[in-house]
């Protein structure tokens, strides 16, 4: 018989980098996953999440979403995901009645939805890509993830009061690992050295080089089946169940929200997106559709399918969700829940004109080459005290680096891989506003 996990243990409110754990609670209390919600909506990385780009750049119009605007809609989303997850799960086995409760599934979903783009940085999707592409320019082949770099502001730099990290629950941060893997152990699988189980878990890595022994805690505590052998260095596990209906409220978010925010950004014409639309309503909703262009409410049209279409999806990916409860207790779950939904082609369908019309429209390419543009040159300026520490600039960039007083001007390996690592956090955790403002300065365009 396969290995399969429990939903019992899936669900372990044990928290991850707190120097203690309670161990009695009021039934009056908040639930520790509505404490982990508070403890991510007030972070200092989630709010910069204001100023920062999800698709179009920032000021364009006041209706276009951010990645705030973003990630609170996602975690709308899954929410609902998991409240509804959660009940059909009670009525088809009955011994989870006393395991689950569909509103604790749907925090703990919501929560993990809510951090999904924290660790991502300035400037879009391209803000990765122009950090790699600086890097490169120093020799420095070294992959910037912001899945990885989301698990360490959660599991270790982010707002620490005491202990490591936001101390989030084991069963939060699990359902937030989309990708449950280092980086050495998704190269492996790249390069053909490592098989993968499942291609889905490693597709990128979530687990950055000094959070490991966080994510080994996590793994242990729910359950996580293991993929490799834990030796310290190539670590995978399993995917936690609720990390699928994380990624499917993501998926179903900015799927239908970027047709519709092309469409008021003026890139997308009303028939276009009507067309696109049209899939997830029934003729009756048609029809209603056809009263409100009459009256020249095309606008109004635009929200209407929207907001089916994300109802509609929320059911398909559910059923889809229970209907693979097995596979996904037991880590054979190698498709996401929106491939596998019957809106599949739908879906798949905004998303590839998202790719062809939105994406590439000069709007948003305006915004990502900016990117390359600005953070590659602060990389290159902060580079200095990355590699020369005891240099008169190097003084001076380490004040701005908020590193005058963390770092010593140690020489070696280890002391320049600190240097480098507290610069990429300082990067990574930019606004595109501070970024553009920092940029200025240092180059002399005020």
């Amino acid at each position: 018989m396969s290995e399969m996990m429990n939903w019992q243990q899936l669900l372990s409110d044990i928290r991850c980098g707190s120097s203690h754990q309670s161990t009695t609670r009021s039934q009056k209390e908040r639930n520790e996953y509505d404490k982990d919600y508070g403890r991510v909506l007030f972070s200092s990385a989630f709010r910069r999440l204001q100023d920062k780009t999800q698709v179009f750049p920032l000021g364009r119009n006041d209706y276009v979403r951010t990645r705030l605007t973003h990630s609170l809609e996602v975690a709308h989303i899954g929410s609902s995901l998991g409240m509804r997850a959660g009940n059909l799960l009670r009525k088809k086995r009955k011994e989870l009645k006393s395991i689950i409760e569909p509103s604790k599934l749907a925090t703990i979903v919501s929560t993990a939805c809510l951090a999904h783009d924290i660790g991502n940085p300035p400037f879009g999707h391209s803000g990765e890509d122009a950090i790699e592409t600086a890097l490169k320019r120093h020799d420095l082949e070294l992959p910037f993830e912001g899945n990885a770099q989301g698990f360490r502001i959660l599991t270790r730099t982010g707002d620490p009061m005491e202990g490591k990290g936001l101390k989030l629950t084991s069963a939060v941060l699990g359902a937030f690992m989309k990708y449950p893997c280092t980086q050495s152990y998704s190269a492996a699988v790249e390069q053909g050295c490592i098989t993968a189980i499942n291609k889905l878990e490693c597709k990128k890595f979530g687990i950055g080089e000094q959070e490991r022994e966080a994510a080994s805690f996590v793994a242990d505590h729910l359950g996580l089946i293991p993929r490799s052998a834990q030796d310290g260095k190539n670590l995978c596990w399993c995917r936690h169940p609720l990390a699928y209906l994380m990624e499917a409220a993501d998926d179903i978010c900015y799927r239908i929200a970027d047709i519709e925010d092309g469409y008021f950004s003026g890139i997308l014409d009303f028939n276009h997106v009507r067309k696109l639309f049209s899939p997830f309503l029934t003729k009756k909703e048609l029809q209603y559709m056809k009263d409100l262009i009459q009256k020249k409410e095309e606008s109004s049209c635009v929200h209407y399918m929207r907001a089916l279409a994300i109802n509609k999806s929320i059911d398909a990916v559910v059923k889809t969700f229970i209907m693979y409860e097995e596979d996904l207790l037991q880590g054979k779950m190698a498709k996401s829940l929106i491939e596998t939904s019957k809106l599949a082609d739908s879906l798949k369908k905004l998303y590839d004109d998202a790719k062809e019309n939105v994406y590439q429209s000069w709007e948003v390419i305006q915004v990502e080459a900016m990117g390359y543009k600005v953070l590659g040159e602060l990389i290159d300026f902060f580079m200095e005290w990355v590699n020369n520490p005891t240099s008169g600039q190097s003084k001076k960039v380490a004040i701005l680096l908020q590193a005058a007083k963390v770092f010593k001007d140690n020489e070696g390996r280890e002391a320049r891989e600190a240097r480098l690592t507290h610069m990429l956090d300082y990067i990574s955790g930019m606004t595109d506003s501070f970024a553009l403002e920092t940029y200025r300065k240092l180059t002399g365009i005020l």
